[in-house]
């Protein structure tokens, strides 16, 4: 090893014989519950800093764990936030055991610092690291700490959810081939997919092995952990496994960009750790795979990227090269044989060959939208072709849905694979039910077309939602199927949906019972009913209420209100009882409370208001919000009154009335100047589900609260002034 290098390593604290790292910490001030468990079963470390939107979720997941927060040991390190963030957490010292807080007295410039301080402060039997703004799945480290226990080896990983925006997405799987778990699997057994992913998320590894090892987190804001991750699992030698969803990570899109983040520094980082584990770890496969996986990430982020800081011109390739070289000179291995595209080839070939002027013509023709680009097939592959001859063909793995077939026994989907690799298995995966998937093998009807098949009992078995096709090859790389050829069966009616241009098998959501809400049999209205719903041999749906009545899909969608999973502890009768309620007219004997999202005042409906209800929905916390002509409330049986008797309205704007729920020229009766008052005796709808008035004369008339409104109790010549049936509150916050 270089001397300069080797200084390099002891500078960043890499080295493992040297306890140097302790001692550039800075000192912290402690607070902590009353009550401590001395010795528990798993430490969490928490590094935070300005992460105070986030904390609560976190810190949620963490007292309400399977395992008891009495048997979990909370190190909650924050490095000089200057947000509001321990005003967050130290409530949770006052109302549960096991929280501490260590505020460190100097801002450290990364993660690795306070991660550092939870590892000397850290007293469990297991440790895992959690990042500020994720959290954990409410038995996650109970299945990890049983897994470790039962298997005896020192590490352990789950599987990983993304969360953006609200939507969920299976970040980090298993890499499990059959079973829901595995222990005592070798390192060397990993496939390459594996080390995609390997930061703090998902895993928990046994204390003794970080103790007795001086593992510690390098002084760098980037690669410390994923460095800290692989020498444990060096060290480790075998893991355990379960497929069982662990932890969520936060990716929400005011998270700020990487491409903003990835400067020298940024990449001199990643390098040095790469070097460092070349020279100081054994040439094996899982090295090489490890080192690989990293330059593929490093080769596209750097040299296929107009948009960073680092910058793409032939001044920056050189100096990329002229690093790689520096940083990883001792290559003993080529990375060709592991790359999962031919695209990382193609760079790597270039870099090693000094082509710079060629490399970037290359990456200004890749840069192009896929639409400004020739697609050819070759050979029985796809690939993008480029105008200049003496640029590489770019191949496009690909494959594209072409039938269905649909009997009284099972669901069969054709699709053609342009993929060199042969397909293992096919993962049906549900993004809203990310624990449970269905796994079927692909069988090859021709050169290059396949099916998969599931039972009509396997469907049945599935959760609702959409069930994306991830076509998984036996190095653990997957690829979705292109919609093509099967749009044509892809309505909201049928079995096969497109979604983002990708084939979903959907599944009719089967929350248990549902609120008959309007349009349909008033012997079903404001009850909660079963429906059942089959496939017919076309795909698509047949919805049947109890009495054997059938029902089209838009009345399925338009009538039937399907509850939350968190309504299934009530019976049907106690549904009905609590929350039984339809679409109509309704009279308010009680205040009720606009629900309104981020305002700081209340708007209050005074008792004696009118109002109609036309839908129903649900917030974040599943609570039940009506629809109505005034805004969102939320549901309260007890405020409303049903009205039987007409009451008045007043139109806004000029207005006809006709003798059918469906306008049209043809059925159109009188017109109504603005201003004038009727009478009104029901709420109906059209065909097309919108709101009608049904008059005293038997007519139909608008019920869009644009066009009509209440006049003041229903019974007076004109409309309500708002201070009349609103009353303002200052929020308490």
């Amino acid at each position: 090893m270089k001397n300069d290098k080797k200084l390099e390593y002891e500078h960043f604290h890499y080295t493992l014989d040297k306890m140097s790292w302790k001692t550039a910490l800075p000192t912290v001030t402690k607070t902590s519950s009353e009550k401590i468990t001395e010795n528990p079963k798993v430490s969490v470390i928490i590094a935070n800093y300005n992460n105070a939107p986030y904390l609560e979720r976190m810190m949620e997941s963490l007292v309400h764990q399977t395992l008891g927060i009495e048997n979990i040991q909370v190190l909650f390190v924050d490095d000089r936030s200057t947000d509001n963030s321990l005003d967050l957490i130290k409530p949770y010292c006052q109302s549960f055991p096991n929280i501490e807080i260590y505020l460190l007295d100097k801002n450290t410039g990364g993660a690795h610092g306070p991660r550092n301080v939870g590892l000397l402060h850290a007293r469990g039997d297991y440790l895992v690291i959690l990042d500020a703004d994720d959290w954990y799945a409410a038995d996650g480290l109970e299945n990890l700490y049983q897994l470790l226990e039962k298997s005896g080896d020192c590490m352990a990983f789950g599987g990983v959810a993304r969360s953006k925006n609200g939507q969920l997405d299976l970040l980090s799987r298993a890499y499990i081939d059959v079973d829901n778990e595995i222990s005592n699997r070798p390192i060397s057994d990993l496939p390459y997919d594996f080390y995609n992913w390997l930061g703090p998320q998902g895993n928990m590894m046994r204390h003794s092995l970080v103790k007795e090892n001086n593992l510690h987190f390098i002084d760098q804001r980037v690669a410390d952990d994923v460095t800290f991750f692989y020498q444990a699992l060096q060290l480790s030698q075998t893991i355990s496994q379960t497929q069982k969803i662990t932890t969520y990570v936060n990716r929400d899109d005011d998270n700020i960009s990487l491409s903003k983040n990835i400067n020298e520094t940024f990449l001199l980082s990643w390098l040095r750790s790469l070097g460092y584990m070349l020279t100081n770890y054994p040439d094996t496969e899982s090295l090489q795979k490890f080192i690989t996986r990293r330059l593929e990430w490093l080769l596209v982020d750097f040299t296929l990227r107009w948009d960073t800081k680092y910058g793409l011109s032939l001044a920056s390739l050189r100096h990329f090269r002229e690093l790689l070289a520096d940083y990883l000179p001792d290559l003993t291995f080529n990375p060709e044989k592991y790359f999962s595209l031919d695209i990382y080839s193609y760079i790597w070939q270039f870099l090693q060959a000094k082509e710079d002027e060629k490399l970037l013509k290359f990456v200004t023709w890749h840069s192009l939208p896929s639409i400004d680009k020739q697609l050819k097939k070759i050979d029985g592959l796809y690939y993008f072709v480029p105008e200049d001859k003496n640029l590489p063909s770019v191949n496009l793995p690909l494959i594209k849905g072409k039938k269905l077939l649909i009997d009284e026994k099972e669901i069969k989907i054709h699709f053609d694979y342009y993929i060199a690799e042969k397909p293992d298995y096919i993962e049906f995966r549900n993004d809203s039910a990310l624990d449970t998937s269905l796994r079927k093998k692909a069988h090859k009807l021709s050169e290059v077309s396949y099916e998969t098949q599931i039972t009509r009992a396997e469907y049945e078995q599935l959760k609702s939602g959409d069930y994306k096709l991830h076509v998984v090859l036996k190095n653990q790389t997957e690829y979705l199927i292109a919609i093509d050829q099967l749009q044509t069966y892809c309505g909201a009616d049928t079995l096969l949906s497109d979604r983002d241009g990708v084939l979903a098998l959907h599944k009719i959501a089967d929350t248990g019972f549902y609120l008959a809400f309007k349009a349909l049999d008033p012997t079903y209205l404001g009850q909660f009913i079963k429906v059942l719903s089959t496939l017919d041999e076309n795909g698509d749906f047949i919805f049947e209420l109890p009495h054997g009545k059938k029902i089209s899909l838009e009345e399925y969608n338009n009538s039937l209100i399907a509850f939350p999973q968190s309504y299934n502890i009530l019976s049907q009768t106690e549904l009905s009882q609590k929350y039984g309620c339809q679409a109509g007219i309704y009279r308010l004997v009680k205040e009720m409370t606009l629900h309104q999202e981020n305002e700081t005042t209340e708007l209050t409906l005074k008792v004696g208001t009118i109002l109609t209800v036309t839908h129903v929905r649900f917030d974040a916390n599943d609570e039940m919000l009506l629809v109505t002509s005034l805004g969102q409330v939320k549901f309260d049986a007890s405020a409303l009154e049903d009205i039987t008797e007409p009451v008045e309205v007043v139109a806004l704007k000029n207005i006809y009335s006709y003798s059918e729920a469906d306008f049209s020229k043809e059925v159109k009766k009188k017109h109504y100047l603005q201003g004038t008052t009727l009478k009104v005796r029901k709420l109906d709808f059209s065909k097309s589900y919108r709101p009608r008035f049904v008059t005293e004369d038997g007519n139909y008339i608008t019920g869009n609260p644009n066009f009509v409104a209440f006049t003041a109790n229903g019974n007076t010549a004109s409309k309500p002034p708002l201070w009349q049936v609103l009353v303002p509150n200052r929020r308490l916050k």
